[in-house]
């Protein structure tokens, strides 16, 4: 009976717990440091095995630093693409128009000497006689120093501006009108209209017949050709 008595002392409610028996909150906390301790010897393990091991942490704040700094240089190249097409400076284009007062323009007025062409002219009479001539016959073009006078269907040649070019213009005038092209001297001319006075001048209707381009010269730099197809 006494043996009986002491056991159901032990088991009776009101009883002190056992010192060694722990609670539930203190079995979680214990059981998460266990989990944390194992986290971190993986870690450890796993940068030991590979220096360059990153954590996801650090993974995503490369990539965000990678996107922002990216975003940073387009939008720097962009503005200075803005500054500079900005900055760029817009062609100006100046219109200048020559008065009555002032000189006379391009070949106005005729040198005082001009310089013979430089045409080297071989006449018949001083052709050698056993000179051996290859090819087809080419017709001796001579410019003579009394030229027949300019009229509509004969050839002329650029003669008189040197070292200079004759100005083919739009019009025929020095003041209102354009210049189209230049030709050196001796350049041949179809002549298919004028004569037309202008601006103390006499003009003449050309055309190029290589380009077929056509425009106005002045009389006083243009010369007949003579064609001599013997």
């Amino acid at each position: 009976m006494a043996a009986g008595a002491g056991d159901l002392s032990e088991s009776k409610p009101g009883a002190e717990p056992p010192a060694d028996a722990s609670t539930p909150v203190e079995e979680y906390q214990e059981a998460r440091a266990q989990f944390a301790a194992r986290r971190a010897y993986k870690r450890a393990l796993r940068r030991a095995r590979n220096p360059l091991y990153l954590s996801l942490r650090s993974l995503i704040l490369l990539a965000s630093l990678a996107l922002i700094a990216a975003a940073a240089t387009i939008a720097l190249v962009f503005a200075l693409r803005g500054d500079s097409a900005a900055s760029g400076l817009a062609p100006v284009i100046k219109v200048l128009e020559a008065s009555q007062d002032s000189p006379i323009p391009d070949q106005a007025q005729a040198p005082e000497a001009t310089a013979a062409p430089a045409v080297q002219v071989i006449l018949a009479a001083e052709t050698p006689e056993n000179l051996i001539v290859e090819g087809p016959a080419i017709p001796t073009v001579i410019i003579t120093n009394t030229p027949i006078p300019l009229s509509v269907g004969v050839q002329a040649a650029v003669f008189g501006v040197g070292n200079d070019k004759l100005n083919v213009r739009n019009r025929p005038s020095l003041y209102d009108s354009q210049v189209l092209f230049r030709e050196n001297e001796g350049k041949r001319f179809d002549i298919i209209g004028g004569p037309q006075a202008a601006d103390g001048f006499t003009w003449w209707q050309v055309r190029d017949p290589q380009f077929q381009v056509t425009g106005w010269a002045v009389a006083n730099y243009l010369r007949t050709i003579s064609e001599d197809a013997g």
